[in-house]
């Protein structure tokens, strides 16, 4: 069949099937990207949240109030929609020279997933290696302690404001960007801070340059991947420090100086964030939590949206060192990812073995673990 004709026969097949929606959404134009990606530009009266679903797409709201933003490379998807959902349920998208159907489907939110894995088994016994953290006598941590001087950073107060202090310089010194990545291999507080100088580094930089800091002082800490249950495009990653003083762990996050509280002002670790999201129970995030010093966080959106998505799996790395996460030739890392029983339960161990380096994941239902 001639070209012409195709496109005369997808237009036509577009536009009818169209019509029965015409009224509900109007498609505006649409725009054909590289390797068979959709844009799409529709203009109607529906808000759409920003996916980070296995099932979800990416979508964004335009400025003006009215046309929206859809690219996906796949045939079909789901959106999570928040209005005007009744008076739409599918939308015709032409992919080059086919057309797809994009099923509208009302999809729970972030804090209704995270309570479908509640359940841990505090039981459960699993030949685990044991969390290890690097000596600060370390020379590579000695060396790091001096060159950014360290101990004045930290300052001279208790464990809990030294901690903090760490947390608050970190944030001014690292510029954080989602897009920018990480050096390939070797992955250290030096490598970073000389990443970070040209476009910054995501998150995971974040948390591996603060850990590094802390271990150099002789505090424990612990770099930590908050997933959600279905993995899209994004998770988060920040830090566990363990406070003496308080006799617990702490939520540090770098990327948007935060740590969070429960409503007596006691600072909580990741695990106990995770509970009271559940439990629907108080927690303050601190005041000063903010993105790039560009705007502020909150804890609306920070706590009850982003993280109750990024918290339904969490994978620690075991050996906490310099240069841990390193992607050089090798290299072993070794995760434990804590699981709650409601999800399908897969291998006790996995493992990636790569070019260069080893990937080695263990599996755990039981929270116990992590202290």
């Amino acid at each position: 069949m001639p070209m012409k004709k195709q496109v005369i026969l997808l237009v036509i097949s577009f536009i009818s099937t169209c019509t029965a929606f015409a009224q509900q959404f109007v498609i505006v134009d649409t725009v054909f990207a590289n390797k068979d990606r959709c844009t799409l530009f529709a203009d109607g009266d529906f808000w759409f949240s920003r996916n980070i679903h296995h099932d979800e797409v990416p979508c964004r709201k335009w400025d003006d109030g009215k046309t929206f933003l859809y690219c996906t490379d796949i045939d079909t998807a789901k959106f999570r929609y928040e209005y005007n959902s009744s008076q739409c349920t599918r939308l015709v998208v032409i992919r080059k020279r086919r057309v797809s159907f994009v099923d509208f489907v009302a999809l729970p939110y972030y804090i209704d997933t995270l309570r479908e894995g509640k359940t841990f088994d505090v039981s459960q016994q699993r030949d685990i290696p044991a969390f290890t953290y690097q000596s600060a006598d370390a020379p590579e941590l000695q060396s790091l302690r001096l060159k950014y001087n360290l101990d004045s950073v930290a300052g001279t107060g208790d464990e809990v404001t030294r901690i903090l202090n760490v947390l608050h310089w970190v944030h001014q010194t690292i510029r954080h960007n989602g897009s920018a990545g990480l050096p390939p291999t070797a992955r250290n507080a030096e490598t970073i801070a000389q990443f970070a100088l040209k476009r910054g580094v995501n998150c995971r930089g974040l948390a591996l340059f603060a850990n590094e800091c802390y271990l150099a002082l002789g505090i424990r800490s612990r770099v930590v991947t908050c997933m959600p249950r279905n993995y899209y495009d994004d998770c988060h990653v920040i830090n566990e420090v363990y406070s003496a003083q308080l006799g617990k762990w702490l939520w540090i996050d770098p990327t948007n100086e935060a740590y969070v509280m429960d409503d007596n002002q006691q600072m909580l670790s990741i695990f106990e964030v995770r509970e009271r999201l559940i439990n629907n129970q108080p927690i303050v995030l601190n005041a000063e939590a903010n993105w790039n010093n560009q705007y502020q966080v909150r804890k609306e959106y920070y706590l009850d949206e982003y993280m109750a998505k990024n918290l339904f799996y969490l994978s620690y790395i075991l050996h906490s060192s310099y240069g841990a996460d390193s992607r050089t030739s090798g290299n072993t890392i070794e995760f434990l990812r804590l699981e709650p029983l409601e999800v399908e339960q897969g291998k006790d161990v996995r493992m990636n073995q790569f070019k260069k380096f080893t990937l080695r994941e263990y599996s755990t239902n039981n929270p116990q673990l992590l202290r």
